[in-house]
């Protein structure tokens, strides 16, 4: 899949904000579990760049219907009051100094129902990043079948054997998406 630039407008231009489709597909009130993307090979080029990339703690920003996507954090005890951090971060590094790639996303768009027509509103945007080695057999970029993702199959941060972000190493991107009102 490519990804397509788009320039909503000249001030956005002009301020540098590029936007891009992403490789995410959402239908309105449309629940996906564990949807497979693509798989990309690390060059040698792409792994020294996500690690420079999680090295400066770069962030994704993305949006949906002009709400950026936030990530929930953990809030302090007994605090009441939700806590958001503006887009997620390409991957981490761990203590055994082996970088991981956030490959699978687990978006939530919350929604308001019009009551009276059938039409809804987009109220949030959040998702949940993961770092997780899917496991699969021979690859079929038409109908890829990874046993680490399928409906079946509820991916949570720490589930899974994550995905090193290291020379050679195949990724395969993936989402699930919950729509909730």
């Amino acid at each position: 899949m490519a990804i397509k630039n788009s320039a909503e407008n000249l001030g956005k231009v002009l301020h540098g904000d590029r936007i891009e489709n992403s490789i995410y597909n959402f239908k309105m009130r449309r629940d996906e579990s564990c949807k497979v993307v693509c798989r990309r090979h690390l060059s040698q080029e792409a792994a020294k760049n996500f690690k420079e990339k999680i090295d400066d703690e770069y962030r994704v920003n993305m949006i949906l219907d002009n709400l950026p996507v936030v990530v929930p954090r953990q809030t302090r005890e007994g605090s009441q009051t939700p806590s958001f951090e503006h887009g997620y971060r390409v991957g981490y590094k761990l203590k055994d100094d082996k970088y991981y790639i956030n490959n699978h996303m687990s978006f939530k768009v919350l929604y308001h129902e019009d009551q009276t027509s059938p039409d809804a509103r987009i109220v949030g945007f959040h998702v949940i990043p993961s770092s997780i080695k899917h496991e699969y057999g021979a690859w079929d970029d038409t109908n890829p079948t990874v046993q680490s993702c399928n409906a079946n199959i509820k991916i949570t941060p720490g589930s899974h054997t994550p995905q090193e972000g290291a020379l050679d190493a195949y990724v395969v991107f993936s989402y699930d998406v919950t729509f909730e009102v």
